[in-house]
């Protein structure tokens, strides 16, 4: 009889009925091609600047790594605040909504406004971190610069995104990617290479069309939150008041393991790109390639991702508990069955889209970052599931701290000793090194999977 229960029990997570699916659809499939355009569009850019070299591709790369750590800190917040607006939606709670979206966004303000303070003002010293090639630092400095505003855009940018996804309206994120970052890829030719009576700028061009494409997305994001219908949801005025000492400081208790979470793993997945920048020109310009093809591949699980977490966060916000575990167990399944999809897809185009996309870079650099995409590939299926676990069902669980633990730890204690060793101590090749520090995915993956089997990563909803 046991023997029975188990069998159909493991046939409900892993074929769940029809509307499961149209769930994993609603949020999967318009996150998923959100980040899909964004990453397509990102490996157009690289294709674009590529065509000056090794260097213009190293200087840009290195630059971003100043806004990805804090597109990171921003993620954290608005991942964490997500949580919560999800679950006060999913109870019809206006207040509590309103009071988190208020701090969500003055937080992520507050965040953007340094990094923008500190690129303006420090541009070759934050580059100094990551290289010590002067024309690296001189070309990625001019770069900083001119996209030092972007900042502030994204910030408020991504706290619309939370609003909508949390609203269960996935769409309006997914329109504006799709307009910004073709709009992107354009003014990118047109400021790189120019266009009529405007002059060529190179990697200066590439900042101004940055730059541009972040003011048209903040633009189209404020259009869409003056549509919205359901207007007891959205920010008014009164609402500066929840900006005290008490709100923030409990919005900081309830989010702190995510904010933390993200930032502390940005900051160490940014502090890679020091050992990478250490092992020459042709290792940064291959990942730079390898890295536009790996978030071709986020892009697919991310969105199972983002969907786990607002549903279960949903419907524990509506004391669904028996409900989200098993939900919680089926966004695993589907995590495992997505890896191992993204992988087969990565290793299938990996020699076409390197040769289609940078023909114009050398052939060492090319044979490295058709290799190095390899290894991405073979280990996604341990990463897309680790990360609806994560993600997912702990962070929609309460589980927000140890799900930090595990994001975080493998990081610090694994990847960066191993990659400092390996690449800047021993010299050995890159892909060794890329090797042995995606290591730490597997290690994710194994604390998780022991997290979901206990259910103890449901910390919510036990009284």
């Amino acid at each position: 009889m046991k023997s029975i229960q188990r069998k159909a029990r493991v046939k409900e997570i892993l074929f769940p009925e029809r509307a499961f699916w149209k769930q994993v659809a609603r949020f999967g499939t318009s996150i998923a091609l959100q980040n899909l355009t964004v990453a397509l569009f990102g490996m157009i850019d690289v294709s674009i600047i590529s065509d000056m070299g090794e260097n213009a591709v190293s200087a840009v790369s290195l630059a971003n790594q100043v806004f990805y750590v804090a597109s990171l800190i921003t993620f954290g917040i608005t991942s964490g605040a997500s949580v919560i607006l999800s679950r006060h939606y999913g109870a019809g709670d206006e207040k509590e909504f309103k009071k988190a979206f208020t701090v969500m966004c003055f937080l992520c303000t507050v965040v953007n406004a340094v990094i923008m303070a500190a690129s303006f003002g420090i541009p070759r010293l934050l580059l100094a971190m990551y290289t010590d090639d002067p024309v690296l630092i001189a070309e990625g400095a001019i770069y900083l610069i001119i996209t030092a505003p972007m900042n502030l855009c994204y910030g408020i940018s991504n706290s619309m995104a939370s609003f909508f996804r949390s609203v269960n309206r996935p769409s309006a994120p997914l329109v504006v990617s799709l307009v910004t970052v073709a709009l992107k890829t354009g003014l990118n030719m047109v400021f790189i290479y120019g266009f009529g009576i405007i002059p060529a700028m190179g990697v200066a061009g590439a900042a101004v069309a940055t730059l541009l494409c972040k003011v048209a997305e903040l633009v189209l994001y404020l259009g869409f939150y003056a549509a919205f219908r359901e207007k007891q949801y959205c920010f008014r005025g009164g609402d500066f008041a929840y900006i005290r000492r008490n709100s923030v400081g409990g919005f900081l208790r309830e989010t702190l393991p995510v904010i933390l979470n993200e930032s502390l793993w940005g900051i160490g997945l940014s502090s890679f790109n020091m050992v990478f920048g250490r092992m020459g020109v042709v290792a940064v310009s291959a990942m730079s390639i390898a890295q536009q093809m790996e978030k071709l591949g986020n892009a697919c699980f991310y969105g199972v991702s983002i969907g786990a977490c607002v549903t279960i966060s949903g419907m524990l916000g509506r004391k669904e508990v028996e409900k989200a575990r098993l939900t919680a167990k089926r966004y695993a399944a589907v995590g495992v069955e997505v890896g191992i999809l993204i992988m087969l897809l990565m290793l299938g185009f990996n020699h076409l889209c390197v040769t289609s996309f940078f023909g114009e870079l050398t052939e060492e650099t090319r044979r490295t970052a058709e290799w190095l995409i390899v290894i991405y590939a073979v280990y996604m299926p341990f990463r897309s599931f680790a990360s609806c676990m994560i993600m997912g069902a702990m962070r929609a669980g309460g589980d927000s701290k140890r799900a930090m633990y595990y994001d975080v730890l493998p990081v610090w204690l694994w990847s960066l000793p191993i990659g400092f060793l390996l690449g800047v101590w021993l010299k050995l090749p890159i892909v060794v090194v890329l090797a042995a520090m995606q290591f730490k995915r597997v290690i994710k993956s194994g604390f998780a999977l022991r997290r979901l089997i206990s259910g103890k990563w449901l910390q919510i909803g036990q009284e």
